[in-house]
């Protein structure tokens, strides 16, 4: 029994079998899995690339949103700066025209104040008159003409002081 025998037909039948089984198998076997291989290569290559573009993408958008971002919180900024400024004038307006008001009001009681401090001297005066002719009359027990009543009248003014009065 020889196990190790090497018989020169079978040997040349056997590898001309495997290189044409090799070569089969390399044409239908491995050139389609090498393809399917070579394909899938390009995918995940061509899948690589499309996530580094939407990476770029994105990154690209969240600048842009943090730019956008950075802008509104500026502008919002610029809007409150804006809204105190003209609260401020508001508020400064408002008290300037109250001031002026005041001022108005007081000077109107002021004009009052005058008019019928004047028109109470006048009175005061009117009531000086009538008691000086009074007196008059009765002192002199006679009755005395418009002629005289007036120039005596005038001189009882004349001898008032009434800048006391007006001083007040």
């Amino acid at each position: 029994m020889k196990i190790f025998e090497v018989d020169p037909g079978l040997f040349i039948w056997s590898l001309l079998t495997f290189v044409l089984l090799v070569l089969l198998l390399y044409k239908f076997a491995f050139g389609p899995l090498m393809n399917l291989q070579r394909q899938r290569q390009e995918e995940i290559h061509a899948s690589i690339r499309e996530a580094e573009r939407l990476r770029d993408e994105a990154h690209a958008l969240l600048t842009d949103y943090k730019q956008q971002l950075a802008a509104a919180r500026q502008e919002a900024e610029e809007i409150l700066e804006r809204a105190r400024k003209v609260g401020e004038s508001t508020k400064t307006e408002i008290l300037s025209e109250a001031k002026a008001q005041a001022e108005r009001v007081l000077e109107r009681a002021h004009e009052q104040i005058e008019r019928e401090t004047r028109q109470a001297l006048q009175e005061i005066k009117e009531e000086v008159a009538a008691l000086t002719l009074a007196a008059t009359e009765k002192v002199t027990r006679k009755t005395l003409n418009e002629k005289e009543h007036l120039d005596l009248i005038k001189e009882a003014i004349a001898e008032l002081d009434l800048g006391a009065f007006s001083d007040n």
